[in-house]
């Protein structure tokens, strides 16, 4: 798959954003976020050999900060966050935040919620350490909240020292206080009777099987067809409700990492529950009017 000129302005972008790095870590990155499957994602063999050029991880994430910034969005602010997460298995994630014009706010991806998302889609579990442009948001310390462990993330802050999150969200609200044992990116597998021979239905009903909505039991997910590829989010609800991401955005983050325009997608498909207390219908149809995607179908089960 070649790459489209918006896909080439990015990576010009992202080399640049290494300059300030030490020349053979720098060729090191370069060599690796050039390769055509790149999407935001180093895994434990590439961060293995990057320790050994910078064996300082928290600085090693810090390093990675700008690059992070390169995949963000911003349209209406034209502020960019940028997130670096390490995993317990040893691999590194980036992301960053989304915004979408012509929408309400409260649809923005923050670069936590883009990281998260990263490291989620590529089977981690545990997040140990995150780096952040700038200090987290109320929103986003919620969100960093559901998952596991999350009192002992080690936070890097510019210019500051590294922080345990439990410091960052004081006498928190939790899964625990809703009697929620589950915890996102480590949840129970939903049961969901739900069959296709389409191949970007199997995936949307994958995402929705795989996703966590511990509070509404209302699980769905999205499926994205472009030209060359498939990308799928699952819903991540937050016991606080508000910072729950969608399915849609999570499948856009997912799309964005890699690298892809949003004019590229070409078909869309939901699955939810045809009567549930929740639904993603009616916000995935404006958000898609949006990016002038028309081929969109709603899956009920």
């Amino acid at each position: 798959m070649s790459k489209t000129t918006d896909e080439a302005v990015l990576l010009t972008e992202q080399l640049a954003s290494l300059e300030s790095l030490e020349p053979q870590l720098r060729q090191l990155i370069s060599a690796i976020i050039e390769q055509q499957d790149f999407a935001a994602h180093f895994n434990a063999e590439h961060v293995i050999k990057l320790q050994k050029l910078q064996p300082d991880t928290a600085q090693l994430l810090r390093s990675l900060v700008p690059l992070a910034q390169t995949y963000s969005h911003a349209p209406i602010s034209n502020f960019h966050v940028g997130a670096v997460a390490l995993g317990i298995s040893g691999s590194i994630y980036l992301g960053a935040n989304i915004e979408f014009s012509g929408q309400t706010l409260g649809q923005t991806v923050h670069a936590e919620q883009c990281v998260i998302t990263n490291a989620w889609s590529h089977g981690e579990s545990v997040i140990k350490q995150l780096a952040i442009s700038a200090a987290p948001c109320g929103h986003c310390r919620q969100f960093i909240n559901e998952l596991t462990d999350a009192s002992e993330i080690n936070v890097l802050l510019p210019s500051q020292q590294p922080i345990k999150f439990d410091k960052l969200l004081p006498q928190s609200f939790g899964p625990s206080d809703l009697g929620v044992n589950d915890r996102l990116m480590q949840s129970s597998i939903n049961d969901i009777a739900l069959n296709s021979d389409d191949q970007l239905a199997q995936q949307a009903i994958s995402a929705a099987i795989n996703s966590y909505s511990p509070y509404s039991s209302c699980p769905s997910g999205v499926a994205i067809a472009t030209s060359d590829a498939i990308f799928t989010g699952r819903y991540a609800e937050n016991c606080a409700y508000n910072p729950s991401l969608a399915p849609l955005q999570g499948a856009l983050i997912n799309l964005r990492l890699a690298r892809i325009s949003f004019n590229d997608i070409k078909r869309v498909i939901l699955v939810e529950k045809q009567l549930g207390d929740v639904s993603q219908d009616a916000i995935n149809r404006r958000i898609l009017e949006q990016l002038s995607v028309s081929d969109y179908q709603r899956i009920g089960y």
